[in-house]
């Protein structure tokens, strides 16, 4: 876990944030699972949802309004799916100051497009629910 600035905030607020694992398959390189909790590939459910497009915000100006179209990124929403759904429909944000932005960003352009090689079974979807709080606790709305 790591210390950020909560937006919007003054400089001595401060909040706890969980450092995101990636975890990829030498045989499925399509599917990478993501979690921000500390589990191990066996218990990660969720897989990068490549197949959908990275919302950006942006910011024009040191303290322009935060928007979808100009100026600077400064955080995202990553789509996620559940490996029991067919269609992912959660997302998780990443500031712009966190060490692997780049590197999603850098998935995007080489699996952007992509469509998930397998699904397992379905399960109902209040479980999908309770695994998204388990991997993305900070990330539920």
């Amino acid at each position: 876990m790591r210390l950020r600035e909560r937006p919007g905030q003054r400089k001595a607020c401060y909040i706890l944030t969980m450092a995101l694992q990636l975890f990829g398959f030498h045989s499925r390189p399509h599917d990478i699972a993501a979690t921000k909790a500390d589990v191990p590939l066996e218990d990660c459910v969720f897989l990068l949802d490549f197949s959908r497009p990275l919302t950006k915000f942006r910011r024009l100006g040191r303290e322009g309004r935060i928007n979808k179209w100009l100026g600077v990124t400064v955080a995202m929403h990553v789509p996620v799916v559940h490996q029991a759904e067919k269609s992912g429909g959660y997302v998780f944000g990443i500031p712009r100051g966190a060490p692997y932005f780049t590197n999603i960003l850098q998935l995007w352009k080489a699996h952007g497009g992509s469509k998930r090689t397998f699904v397992v079974a379905p399960i109902a979807a209040i479980d999908v629910v309770a695994d998204f709080a388990k991997h993305f606790p900070e990330d539920i709305l």
